[in-house]
């Protein structure tokens, strides 16, 4: 009764909605009540030990009461754990794991107590205690495994378990080049992934950020385990974070290219200027405003001229000149 409770108290906060102070919702409530369920266990089946083995010296014969209620245990046992277990699986919930295996540790506890209780009817006392140790054995061992889960959980272990599931779900989106550093973690019943998407290096922020919301989109709606997704997108590889290689940012990159092309007159406004920092080299992409009336040699010039001051500016490794007419 008291591991139920445990149990009612765990799924009644787990289940309360995200707030301030638990982004991420409640759901750690579950696996911290699974790992008091599986404390009581070790607890009991210790008590139980203990009792055995102070029976060792003073043996005694149950009676046909304690035969009649190992049986009634069993059978009402065996029914609790597979309903709770039942409804465990289908919510996905670690606390009425837990506790379906309270009730069947029970169950074997009792078929095991019955052998001893008729044994030592039969005429062999020592059945009894050794049935006790054995119960006590079983019930030790299935706390432990609870509560290894348990602290696995609460300290962040991976969930590999999800891992064939997401590849598959990655391999079919559009847009997706790799993936890498996928992260996984359980969180009460669902599971919290986040991980590095690699796209097309050119592409704008907007369309990267669409593939990066496809593929939380589609690995929510294909994963009902998976609760939530956050999506870190990449231009190219970046296995090794360690010590990452930073260029200066693109106020002070523009800043030098517009002072370089002032000595263009022909030159009457840029438009643009984007900037592509991969492989630890800077590409430059930039739209030059020109009057519509040049000819077109003379714009071809012009913008090898441009292209020519630019690549000038420290860090840039290669620019790329686009024309824009002037039409106001």
């Amino acid at each position: 009764m008291l591991s139920d409770l445990v149990t009612l108290w765990a799924l009644s906060i787990a289940k309360q909605p995200k707030d301030e102070k638990h982004p991420y919702g409640h759901g750690k409530f579950e696996t911290i009540g699974a790992l008091f369920v599986a404390l009581m266990l070790v607890v009991a089946g210790l008590g139980i030990a203990f009792h055995a083995f102070e029976q060792v010296e003073e043996e005694v014969v149950p009676g046909n009461v304690a035969l009649g209620i190992a049986v009634v245990s069993i059978l009402l046992k065996e029914i609790l754990y597979h309903i709770t277990f039942f409804v465990a699986k289908r919510k996905n919930s670690r606390v009425l794991i837990a506790n379906a295996w309270h009730h069947r540790s029970d169950a074997i506890s009792s078929v095991v107590a019955l052998i001893g209780i008729g044994g030592a009817q039969l005429g062999y006392p020592m059945m009894d205690p050794i049935a006790g140790i054995l119960v006590a054995g079983w019930i030790v061992k299935t706390g432990i495994m609870i509560g290894y889960d348990s602290v696995k959980e609460l300290t962040d272990e991976a969930v590999e378990d999800d891992l064939p599931a997401l590849d598959l779900t990655l391999k079919k989106i559009d847009g997706v080049e790799k993936y890498h550093d996928v992260r996984t973690r359980r969180m009460g019943s669902y599971s919290l992934v986040d991980l590095h998407v690699q796209v097309n290096a050119r592409l704008s922020v907007s369309a990267a950020h669409q593939i990066g919301e496809r593929v939380r989109m589609a690995l929510l709606e294909q994963n009902p385990q998976i609760n939530e997704v956050l999506i870190h997108i990449d231009a190219e590889e970046d296995l090794d974070q360690s010590n990452p290689t930073l260029m200066r940012p693109q106020n002070e990159i523009e800043r030098d290219i517009r002072n370089k092309l002032s000595a263009l007159p022909e030159i009457t406004a840029i438009s643009h200027v984007i900037c592509h920092f991969l492989q630890e080299q800077l590409i430059v992409q930039l739209a030059i405003v020109v009057d519509p009336q040049m000819r077109v040699a003379e714009v071809h010039t012009l913008g090898k001229k441009a292209r020519g001051l630019v690549e000038q500016i420290k860090d840039i490794h290669h620019a790329d000149i686009h024309l824009e007419l002037d039409d106001s």
